[in-house]
């Protein structure tokens, strides 16, 4: 397999991948971090660590909160001299990932191979009647689903992978030819939709993840380049739970995940996907169980995917998720992003309250924010606070901070 690096010069590297070339003995059950400063440096690190059986954390280089845990932890860069004893040389894993922290610290969850190995298996069988011959690649390799979908997927498969530091839609869409795989971003298919170029991808495939997608921009894109994209729901933790194509409503579980909910309809996750232990300050033990926090409605084998548990508000007996509530707000022209948090309201007779934060070019009155609602929501009566920003923080994924 040949991995092709566009650099932002225009100039193109080119590496031909031999495991041979990437075993190493001596660094078998080496630890060292590798975070999320370039995916040219990255690609062949994390081969050569997989390769040679090492163990490498990986995390996004902006998190402080990591980088800091590390550094007390004296974990030092995977290739550098590092003879610190730590925690982690006694477990059994071949990667670590961590969460982004956006719903409370970061925790890491420890990846050994058969774990990705696994899911790789699944993804080849989805994968395996659209003749994939080229991974391109918008996410860094220190999110999970960038590891899975943008190197191992192709890397166990034989398959050539093209990247690029930073894509710039145009540049994404010149990239994509027949049998192409482009593992991205919701980011990146709302750009896409705005671009006036058009080209017919229907021999190609994306797929996206990382945060929701709306069905509109979903349709929109399937109309506009006439191909599909296969979204992806999981997390660090769990690996991949579903996927549904294009604007779909339900969620299909991928085979060997076995979907189950508690007493409050929140999902519980069992599959071989699943980290049998986690870290955050000390290890934690799941044993392939994940209870989540995302509120679900099954439907015969498939499901609908609600929202948080904590992030859904519930008005007249309906609920409605806060995710669904940005997707409506995010549609208006003049505004960029919105977040929006449930929060207690003591003060008013229905309990809750809608707290919004918005980026975009206009500050709309609380009237005009309820009735844009209202108009997509019905016209129900909840009360909301309001604040502008000028930029809402977001990961190296694109992924908003709900910090």
């Amino acid at each position: 397999m040949k991995i092709e690096v566009h650099n932002d010069n225009g100039t193109i590297t080119t590496y031909t991948i031999n495991k041979e070339d990437f075993t190493n003995s001596s660094l078998e059950n080496h630890l060292g971090y590798i975070n999320s400063k370039s995916k040219e440096k990255n690609v062949l690190n994390i081969i050569k660590a997989y390769y040679s059986n090492s163990k490498i954390i990986l995390f996004d280089e902006t998190n402080q909160i990591i980088s800091k845990k590390l550094e007390d932890l004296k974990i030092k860069e995977f290739n550098s001299d590092n003879n610190t004893k730590t925690i982690f040389d006694e477990k059994d894993f071949s990667m670590i990932f961590f969460t982004s922290g956006s719903t409370g610290n970061p925790v890491g969850a420890l990846k050994t191979k058969k774990h990705l190995e696994e899911e790789v298996k699944v993804l080849t069988k989805l994968f395996e009647n659209k003749n994939i011959n080229k991974v391109v690649l918008t996410v860094p390799f220190v999110h999970i689903y960038g590891m899975l979908f943008g190197l191992l997927y192709p890397l166990l498969n034989n398959i050539d992978i093209v990247l690029k530091e930073h894509f710039l839609p145009n540049d994404l869409l010149n990239l994509i030819d027949d049998n192409s795989l482009v593992v991205t971003t919701p980011l990146y298919i709302k750009a896409l939709n705005k671009i006036s170029s058009i080209k017919d991808l229907s021999k190609a495939i994306f797929v996206s993840s990382t945060a929701p997608l709306d069905a509109l921009n979903a349709k929109e894109f399937k109309d506009k380049f006439n191909t599909d994209i296969m979204q992806i729901f999981g997390s660090t933790e769990t690996g991949g739970i579903a996927y549904k194509l294009n604007d779909e409503s339900l969620w299909t579980p991928m085979p060997e995940v076995e979907i189950k909910t508690n007493e409050n309809n929140e999902l519980k996750v069992v599959s071989p996907f699943v980290s049998t232990t986690l870290y955050e300050n000390e290890f934690k033990d799941i044993n392939g169980i994940m209870q989540t926090f995302d509120y679900i409605e099954k439907e015969n084998n498939k499901f609908k995917l609600v929202g948080r548990s904590s992030q859904i508000l519930k008005i007249a007996g309906k609920r409605y998720s806060t995710i669904q509530i940005e997707n409506i707000l995010e549609e208006v022209e003049e505004i960029n992003k919105a977040l929006v948090f449930v929060s207690s309201n003591e003060d008013s007779l229905r309990g809750e309250r809608l707290d919004i934060t918005i980026e975009g070019s206009k500050e709309f009155s609380s009237k005009e924010i309820k009735k844009i609602l209202q108009n997509r929501l019905s016209n129900l009566k909840f009360s909301l606070s309001l604040k502008y920003v000028d930029k809402i923080p977001t990961s190296s994924v694109g992924k908003k901070l709900r910090v």
